[in-house]
């Protein structure tokens, strides 16, 4: 699969388009007029995208009571020049669960796709010029 980054329009060097599986997002660095997502923001959704879907599949799967999820990703990017980068997940789960069902959704949240890319794999970049 690959993802494209395009800007909008030649001249305006700090809005970009990415686009996914035929879906178009707008790219930007945070600027004070809102443009539109940055890239920190991209990644920091993922997680929070991954613990939400995988939740619902894990609850379907296994027939809890799991109405929906809704997660706060709280990024702490104080330190990130020192090489440590700070998510918070915060998970609402809505649904009649009880404290046992509650335990098991919130690890199965950790086992994430996302989640695991982030923390546990050797994830290695090249960049070309083409």
């Amino acid at each position: 699969m690959t993802i494209t980054v395009r800007a909008n329009q030649p001249e305006s060097a700090l809005r970009y388009t990415l686009t996914a599986e035929g879906h178009d997002m707008p790219l930007g660095f945070s600027q004070p007029d809102g443009e539109g997502p940055d890239p920190h923001d991209y990644f920091d959704g993922a997680l929070g995208g991954c613990k939400a879907l995988t939740l619902m599949w894990y609850a379907r799967r296994k027939q809890l009571p799991l109405i929906s999820v809704d997660v706060d990703v709280v990024r702490d990017a104080s330190e990130e020049r020192r090489g440590v980068y700070k998510l918070t997940a915060r998970l609402k789960l809505n649904g009649d669960l009880n404290e046992a069902q509650r335990a098991e959704l919130l690890a199965v949240a950790d086992k994430c796709p996302v989640h695991r890319l982030m923390t546990t794999v050797d994830v290695q970049v090249t960049t070309e010029l083409v």
